[in-house]
């Protein structure tokens, strides 16, 4: 497809599940970090996100110089500009959803949460967000805490908080019983899983950037284990890495980690 636009750069994968009858496109980004202010905002509201705004900027080239990954001119651009762009690009596309995998705010502040509620009501497609470690559990009207489900053809789409590193008892058990179901399942999470298959793909992240299937806590080594073991779940799609991966949480069980979508990175996911 031709370059929609010079910011973004896209990731391309595909995966398939036995029984899904028709294509289905999704893009999925990461990492967005808005920081906002608006003339509702407070004086403090205004001063923090232009601070955090600032603090992004040699940081999301840092991020991309570690990776390997493009950074020039173009993305030297605002986080609202960036989450601007990456919304053209859906509208644009069309994807059957729009998936987000956490520190889609950089804060919870009221400026970024009724931007980002404004931009996705204008952009009115489905969007399926999971929450980052930069927000809460719930922010209504955009993610809901507990698990989250979206259905398609064959398959369903499962949003899972564990921005804490870790999963509480209650969404265990909620997957858990969505895997018994025996409906194919693609986990959306923030924080990507380190099992025995992709320690080594992950030895380039500090620890702090993924749950261990073996030293996280019960929460945290149970849903690694889940995601790794359960027939069920097909794949995993997360972020906060900031830098794109391509992995395997056991043969044949992709994981694919979204670079920062502050800097332009799309993955684009094609299920058939």
């Amino acid at each position: 497809m031709k370059q929609h636009d010079p910011f973004i750069w896209v990731r391309e994968t595909r995966l398939a599940i036995p029984g899904v009858t028709r294509e289905h496109r999704f893009l999925h980004i990461t990492d967005t970090h808005l920081c906002v202010w608006d003339e509702q905002s407070s004086k403090e509201e205004k001063t923090e996100s232009i601070r955090r705004e600032g603090l992004w900027q040699p940081v999301k080239e840092e991020f991309a110089r570690i990776s390997g990954e493009p950074f020039g001119d173009a993305q030297k651009i605002s986080t609202v500009n960036a989450f601007d762009k990456l919304l053209s690009l859906a509208a644009a596309e069309q994807p059957d959803a729009l998936l987000m995998t956490g520190d889609n705010l950089d804060y919870m502040h009221p400026a970024g949460e009724r931007y980002l509620k404004k931009r996705l009501r204008e952009y009115g497609g489905r969007v399926l967000c999971v929450p980052g470690n930069h927000e809460a559990a719930a922010c209504p009207g955009l993610w809901e805490s507990g698990v989250q489900t979206m259905d398609f053809d064959g398959f369903r789409l499962v949003g899972v908080d564990n921005r804490q590193k870790t999963v509480t008892k209650p969404d265990l058990r909620r997957l858990q019983a969505l895997c018994e179901e025996k409906v194919p399942l693609i986990v959306l999470c923030h924080i990507p899983l380190a099992t025995a298959a992709c320690k080594e793909d992950l030895k380039k992240l500090d620890d702090y950037f993924y749950i261990d299937e073996d030293t996280a806590d019960d929460g945290g080594r149970a849903f690694a284990r889940l995601c790794k073991t359960h027939p069920a779940i097909k794949a995993v799609l997360c972020g906060h890495a900031h830098g794109y991966t391509a992995t395997m949480l056991a043969p044949g069980k992709p994981q694919i980690i979204g670079s920062q979508g502050m800097a332009g990175a799309v993955h684009r996911l094609t299920v058939a």
